[in-house]
């Protein structure tokens, strides 16, 4: 399942790719499936950096994005569904780090 508001209609080849497909060729630096990735969750991570409370959300979306390809090989080795990895290292890089990064 993709996210249902699209920001950038122009397909990719990409386009019709399941979550787990698109994730596995970011760890391999696909930048295709970087882009297609922020086409499909770009307005759904932009949602929840508005609730995280974020100043400037450009710069926290892309922290979220940067998180995704960092991590995309470990996603091979979990059994979440890709949807449900993909919004959680975003709440993770939203929501947690920057909350830890005051503590210190």
């Amino acid at each position: 399942m993709t996210a249902t508001l699209d920001p950038d209609p122009a397909p990719t080849r990409w386009a019709g790719a399941t979550d787990a497909a698109v994730l596995q060729a970011l760890a391999e630096r696909d930048e295709d499936a970087a882009r297609e990735l922020h086409r499909r969750y770009a307005r759904v991570i932009y949602a929840l950096a508005f609730r995280a409370g974020a100043i400037n959300s450009d710069v926290d979306v892309q922290r979220a994005f940067v998180a995704m390809a960092r991590h995309a090989e470990q996603r091979a080795q979990s059994r979440l569904d890709a949807r449900l990895w993909i919004l959680g290292t975003a709440y993770q890089a939203l929501f947690v780090l920057p909350r830890a990064e005051k503590r210190f």
